[in-house]
């Protein structure tokens, strides 16, 4: 699942809220209160940003003027003067403290997106920040997105780096992935002569379907055992199939978390790790800086979280910021290079892939 709904908690509680799931249950009461289209974006089939604009008109109407004023600055800091939402949320809680209306300033912020016609903006900041139950299925089923995870193609180039890097040190590898889909980069560990075992974890059953399907037509070597559920539950409480994994792996997936999350899969992977003996490996490919879509949409946490127009929040790291977490989640590096993705989320348009081995460092493993 996206990252949204911990995100917009976290700029709550940032923001100096002291109460983000009131904030939260507030602002979803008004939404539901505006009947809205179901998905927000049917508001540009149903007469664009002026029907969107007429819908939020009465609510914003009620905002206090200086609070509007306010709310109507906001297009402009977060493009021409570098500002971000964390930093506009703030600054409005810090000038209007417990009188500001929380609810009604959001709202104007998408009416001043709308009144400066950045449709894309605008729908882009409501489903992240206002549709509390957008349907993302039909993202994922966007003919026109490139990143199409149903699609079956060839695995990804990490998966042959890690085989060679791990076949020159000798290691047989149990590799457990953590957001397998229907099995692209799996195909590639299964057929693979130093792999001795395989789990895959995906919260989608279809997806999971599909690689099984794909199994039993293709029958590599390896049979892999298919878990669905999110990461953290898989990570907390491991089955039978990924108890002894000494490789997790997971491609174009840790972004979309925020900073709590990440650090808690990265505290699990690390604990799995250290307590099935011998040498173990965390490998992924992430997103970074100089990818297609930094930049595009509406920054949530410069220098490097933003929301794209798809409504999903991402993690843009630099190499140095990825260094840091991962030493900070007691991880050492193995090899960390930087892989230009061609058409991985745009066609003919690069991505810039961090890929990353590590292992956990030595010391107390938390329980």
């Amino acid at each position: 699942m996206p990252a949204n709904f911990t995100r917009r908690r976290d700029l709550f509680l940032d923001s100096g809220f002291g109460a983000p799931d009131e904030v939260l249950g507030a602002l979803g009461r008004e939404v539901a209160a505006l009947g809205p289209p179901a998905q927000w974006g049917a508001f540009a089939a149903e007469g664009g940003l002026a029907a969107l604009r007429a819908a939020l008109a009465p609510r914003v109407g009620r905002l206090p003027a200086a609070q509007q004023r306010l709310a109507r600055h906001v297009p402009e800091f977060v493009t021409a003067r570098s500002g971000d939402l964390a930093t506009a949320l703030w600054l409005a809680r810090a000038e209007h403290g417990e009188a500001l209306d929380v609810a009604g300033f959001l709202l104007a912020i998408l009416d001043a997106l709308a009144e400066a016609g950045r449709e894309r903006d605008a729908l882009a900041y409501a489903r992240f920040m206002l549709d509390l139950r957008f349907d993302w299925g039909h993202i994922y089923e966007d003919p026109g997105i490139a990143y199409a995870f149903t699609r079956v193609r060839e695995p990804n180039p990490l998966v042959w780096r890690l085989l060679e890097e791990l076949g020159a040190r000798g290691v047989e590898a149990r590799v457990l992935e953590l957001g397998c889909g229907v099995g692209n980069d799996a195909f590639g560990f299964l057929s693979a002569p130093g792999v001795a075992g395989y789990a895959g974890v995906d919260v989608s059953a279809d997806a999971l379907r599909a690689f099984e399907a794909r199994y039993e037509r293709e029958l590599p070597p390896v049979r892999p055992a298919l878990v669905q559920g999110d990461f953290v539950e898989v990570l907390e409480r491991p089955p039978e199939g990924a108890a002894g994994a000494n490789l997790v792996y997971s491609y174009s997936s840790l972004h979309y978390f925020s900073s709590g999350e990440l650090a808690h899969i990265h505290a699990l992977v690390r604990r799995l790790l250290r307590t099935g003996g011998g040498e173990g490996f965390f490998a992924f490919g992430m997103k970074g800086a100089g990818s297609v879509w930094e930049g595009q949409g509406l920054p949530l946490y410069r220098p490097d979280v933003w929301i794209n127009w798809d409504g999903q929040s991402r993690w843009f790291p630099s190499r140095d910021a990825l260094v840091r977490q991962l030493d900070r989640a007691g991880f050492e590096l193995r090899f960390h290079e930087l892989h230009a993705h061609w058409g991985y989320s745009e066609a003919g348009r690069r991505d810039v892939f961090h890929y990353v081995l590590c292992s956990p460092r030595p010391g107390p493993v938390e329980r």
